[in-house]
């Protein structure tokens, strides 16, 4: 019986892989702005509504949390792993926005690179999220963790070195 209730999800990993794809659309979408720029208002706002749509998700999985006794994960986990893939989405928003508000004249090459990253970063997140249902490849998940990590750590020499770039 209590296999048959597990069966019957409560919907946590439908919301988890919704948040996923809605965030990897998010990245690509700053990937057309870098492309477009700078064209951009439309793109901005497509952003934005993902964000919001991302919010809602969030919304969702916390107030499903709370309605739920037993669930799939520990709820610790539940609760920061959509919060993890909130901070991206609230990350990609606030860097499209700021882009536009600043009226940056010129996007830096460091940049481009970075959301490059970002988005192959959120492709390997968009891919694993789906397999948590099973925890049936966890080999698999394993290496898209570590390429995942690797990615983070190329995003962070590429912020750093753009950084550097703007003082000399």
């Amino acid at each position: 019986m209590f296999q048959k209730m597990l069966r019957t999800q409560y919907g946590f990993f439908d919301l988890f892989n919704r948040h996923a794809a809605t965030t990897l659309d998010g990245a690509r979408s700053l990937w057309s702005v870098a492309e477009e720029w700078p064209h951009i208002a439309g793109l901005v706002r497509r952003i934005d509504e993902l964000e919001h749509e991302c919010d809602s998700i969030t919304s969702m999985t916390v107030d499903l949390l709370h309605r739920t006794f037993i669930t799939p994960l520990d709820r610790d986990q539940i609760l920061k792993l959509i919060s993890k893939m909130d901070d991206v989405m609230d990350s990609t928003e606030s860097a499209a926005r700021c882009m536009h508000l600043y009226e940056v004249c010129q996007l830096p090459d460091k940049m481009k690179e970075m959301i490059r990253v970002l988005c192959r970063a959120m492709e390997q997140v968009n891919a694993a999220v789906p397999m948590l249902r099973a925890f049936k490849h966890q080999d698999k998940m394993r290496e898209m963790f570590k390429e995942i990590h690797r990615l983070e750590n190329e995003g962070d020499g590429l912020f750093y070195a753009g950084i550097s770039e703007l003082f000399r």
